[in-house]
């Protein structure tokens, strides 16, 4: 990733000291290739770290008087009117 973001960096440089239409041109395309391998690259480090899983942990819970409250695993679905 920083391999190439160094050469995405280097690429609008140039393309910013481009002194003809094509090499301007040319340094675009190189550039908008560059950046899209970037944002793929961190998409793909983002799914890596997260594996796929969300996890929400309750770390502290108030039951106020007359509440209810359940504890231990709870599960979706299964309710009366449901069709499957």
């Amino acid at each position: 990733m920083a391999a190439i973001h160094l050469a995405t960096m280097n690429t609008a440089v140039c393309m910013g000291e481009a002194k003809t239409w094509e090499l301007r041109e040319s340094q675009e395309r190189a550039l908008n290739r560059l950046a899209r391998t970037y944002v793929a690259q961190v998409e793909a480090l983002k799914r890596y770290r997260s594996k796929g899983e969300q996890r929400v942990i309750v770390e502290r819970v108030n039951v106020e008087k007359g509440g209810q409250a359940i504890v231990g695993n709870v599960a979706h679905g299964g309710g009366v009117g449901e069709e499957k």
